[in-house]
């Protein structure tokens, strides 16, 4: 048995990987196509298998429906134009004015999450492969993770300073027991700018 689940990738053992951290966006984004949906079978097909594989089939059935994948839609595809040419506009300007966000809404179990951290993860991959994997505007010396895109949680009643404490705990940056909110707005500002950060995306959920 133990040989035969090595050879189920669609069975994932530990929690979930969360996005919320520098490390879990990472990985999510290295392992975000790497599973595989059930093959469609017809019912003949089906019959033949053995009992055991039906089993199998019907759990990798089970998995690919809690894992569905991003389809392309008409507004997706707009939204995709709309923030990747954002995205890169904001990337390459130089001069110190405010950079203009976007901001998705919608209702709720539509996607707008999965559709938003695709278009950045895509990104973060050109950003990347772009600059040799290298941050151009790393400090001579610095050992900071190059980190293109940052993905934070806010608190359901996100506040400036609750909001800053999110995106510094996804930097893992040290947070002083007594910093007050200019004090959280530079200290977020040093991590985005060490780390080469060039999105930042606030993912809140309203629950009210």
């Amino acid at each position: 048995m133990t040989g035969e689940m090595e050879t189920l990738p669609f069975v994932l053992t530990g929690p979930a990987p969360a996005r919320d951290t520098a490390a879990g966006w990472q990985h999510w984004c290295r392992t975000r196509k790497l599973f595989v949906p059930a093959p469609v079978m017809d019912r003949a097909a089906f019959g033949l298998l053995s009992r055991r594989k039906k089993m199998l089939h019907n759990l990798h059935r089970t998995a690919t429906h809690a894992n569905l994948q991003l389809l392309a839609t008409p507004m997706s595809r707009a939204v995709e134009k709309l923030l990747s040419g954002r995205i890169e506009t904001n990337a390459l300007k130089i001069k110190p004015t405010t950079r203009a966000g976007v901001m998705v809404s919608g209702g709720g179990y539509q996607g707008k999450t999965e559709c938003v951290c695709e278009i950045a993860a895509a990104f973060q991959e050109r950003w990347l492969a772009l600059n040799d994997y290298f941050n151009p505007d790393a400090r001579p010396g610095s050992r900071d993770l190059h980190i293109p895109v940052a993905y934070v949680q806010t608190p359901v009643t996100a506040k400036p300073k609750s909001t800053c404490k999110a995106i510094l705990n996804f930097f893992d940056a040290p947070l002083g027991p007594r910093m007050d909110l200019p004090d959280l707005i530079r200290q977020v500002a040093a991590s985005l700018r060490d780390h080469g950060t060039k999105v930042l995306i606030l993912d809140f959920t309203d629950r009210s």
